[in-house]
């Protein structure tokens, strides 16, 4: 058996999961801005909104996939990078953080 060590891609076994808003995660907001954390490696999904207030959301990566299928034209985005849009449809910018 092969043990997936890299925490850091998109389909890590070890890292399922994504952080994001409950605005998100219930599709009343878009996803416009994705960081791809340095550390650990993880991913946070934002809609570019305040989010001082807000309780984290755990969601897991196949859940936002489905809320969002062009995240799969940034799931190669390297670690301590990220992407934002305009709006929800617009075209992908990424740059290291």
């Amino acid at each position: 058996m092969t043990e997936d060590v890299d925490r850091s891609s998109w389909a890590s076994l070890l890292d399922p999961v994504v952080i994001t808003t409950e605005l998100i995660a219930t599709g009343k907001s878009s996803i416009l801005w994705v960081v791809h954390d340095e550390g650990h490696g993880g991913w946070q999904l934002y809609d570019g909104g305040d989010v001082s207030n807000q309780r984290p959301f755990v969601l897991p990566k196949s859940e936002a996939l489905r809320l969002d299928p062009t995240l799969l034209e940034i799931i190669d985005l390297p670690v301590g990078w990220e992407a934002h849009r305009s709006e929800k449809g617009a075209e992908w910018k990424r740059n290291k953080r």
